[in-house]
C-alpha cells in the first residue's frame, strides 16, 4: 500500500512539473519579444557616438513589432506591447508617443493584413513595413519642424529609411533563426 501511495505521489509532482514547465513555456513565449525590444532600446540609448544611433533604435524596434505580430502574433501580446512601448519611450530620443503610437499602427497593419500578406511573401511585407516607418520619420521630422519652427533637411527620413529597410531583412532572419531554436527547445 505503501508503495503505491509513494508511486502516486511521484506522479503527481511529475504532473505537477509538466504543468510548471508549460507554464514557463508560455510566460516565456509571450514576454520574448518584449523584452528583447526593451533590451535593444536600452543598449542603443547608451551614449556610444554610433552614426544613426537613433535610427537603428526605431528601425529595430519597429522591426521586432512587425516581424512578431506578422508572423506570431500569440508571442506578442498587445498589452505586453503597450507596456514594452511605455518603457521604450523612456529610452528614446524620438518626440514623446511618437514611437509607441507607431508600434500599435505597425502591430495593427501587420496582425490585420497578416493572411495577405504571408500569401504574397516577403516583398510585400518588407516594402509595408518600409511604408510604416517613412510614416513615423514623417511624424517625427514634422513635429521637429513645428517645434523649431523652421525648415529643416528631410535627409534624416532617407537615412532613417534606408536603416529600417536596409536592416530588416537581417533583422527577420536573425528572428526566424530565434523562433526555430525556441521551438525546438520547447519540444525537448
Amino acid at each position: 500500500m505503501a508503495l503505491r501511495l509513494e508511486q502516486g505521489r511521484l506522479d503527481h509532482e511529475a504532473l505537477e512539473g509538466v504543468r510548471q514547465r508549460k507554464l514557463m513555456v508560455r510566460v516565456r513565449r509571450k514576454l520574448s519579444p518584449c523584452v528583447v525590444m526593451v533590451f535593444l532600446a536600452f543598449v542603443l540609448s547608451a551614449p556610444f557616438g554610433i552614426l544613426g544611433q537613433t535610427e537603428l533604435q526605431t528601425a529595430l524596434t519597429l522591426g521586432t513589432v512587425w516581424f512578431w505580430a506578422l508572423y506570431r502574433p500569440a508571442f506578442m501580446p498587445l498589452l505586453g506591447l503597450f507596456c514594452s512601448g511605455l518603457v521604450i519611450e523612456l529610452f528614446s530620443a524620438n518626440p514623446p508617443g511618437v514611437l509607441l503610437f507607431w508600434m500599435l499602427v505597425a502591430y495593427g497593419v501587420a496582425h490585420g493584413c497578416r493572411v495577405g500578406l504571408s500569401r504574397r511573401g516577403f516583398l510585400l511585407s518588407w516594402t509595408l513595413y518600409g511604408l510604416i516607418v517613412l510614416g513615423e520619420a514623417l511624424t517625427d521630422w514634422v513635429l521637429m519642424v513645428i517645434r523649431v519652427r523652421g525648415a529643416l533637411s528631410v535627409y534624416p527620413i532617407v537615412f532613417q529609411e534606408a536603416l529600417a529597410v536596409g536592416s530588416y531583412p537581417f533583422l527577420h532572419v536573425l528572428y526566424l533563426w530565434g523562433l526555430s531554436v525556441m521551438e525546438k527547445h520547447d519540444r525537448l
